[in-house]
């Protein structure tokens, strides 16, 4: 799961990434390999969708700020084992990768008409940690952006990748030489000794 701050990126890269997603599924979607290529696609949309939150170009860096960062990690942590198992995270100065596995999902008590349990799960986090936030940059306004990026694991291999991509992330723009210097990283410690 990836999400970020309102206003992080311009509205017309927002759009350009849409509409690009909207050709694919356009001109791809009758071909028998559809789901392969798609998913393929996917991955280069985030990549420069990465990039792009990476670059600090444009929007908010709010989450750069200590105390605000601390509403979130200690909302991340509060969370784990309640509405998630939780793997990692990586707190940047815009967005905010997750990873984790719902507590929910296979729950034979939930409704087939109910919100999906990730869904959940983020409009709590964000709306808390929007308003506490707010409150200590003595603001109003959208703190997150509506949308999230999230992508489900199929496999351990995929799984250990995501963390790693996760962890790696203040690395990749060389603000510091390896994961465990960045202050807002957190990798659950069965995982953390492969990393």
């Amino acid at each position: 799961m990836t999400f970020r701050l309102a206003g992080s990126l311009p509205e017309n890269v927002i759009k350009q990434l849409k509409d690009s997603k909207e050709n694919f599924k356009k001109n791809f979607s009758h071909r028998a390999d559809y789901l392969s290529r798609y998913r393929q696609f996917e991955v280069l949309i985030f990549k420069k969708y990465e990039s792009l939150l990476d670059g600090h170009g444009t929007g908010p860096t709010w989450l750069s700020n200590k105390n605000v960062a601390d509403i979130v990690t200690e909302a991340l942590h509060f969370r784990d084992n309640k509405e998630y198992d939780l793997y990692a995270f990586c707190i940047m100065s815009n967005h905010v990768h997750l990873v984790f596995r719902d507590l929910y999902s296979n729950h034979e008590d939930q409704n087939i008409g109910e919100t999906f349990p990730v869904t959940k799960i983020m409009q709590g986090l964000k709306s808390y940690t929007g308003l506490m936030a707010n409150r200590e940059l003595n603001r109003t306004g959208s703190f997150w952006h509506e949308e999230s990026y999230d992508r489900l694991i199929r496999n351990t291999n995929e799984l250990y990748n995501t963390i790693r991509y996760t962890l790696n992330n203040p690395v990749k723009i060389n603000l510091v030489k390896n994961w465990r210097e960045w202050p807002y990283n957190y990798c659950k410690p069965e995982f953390a000794e492969g990393f």
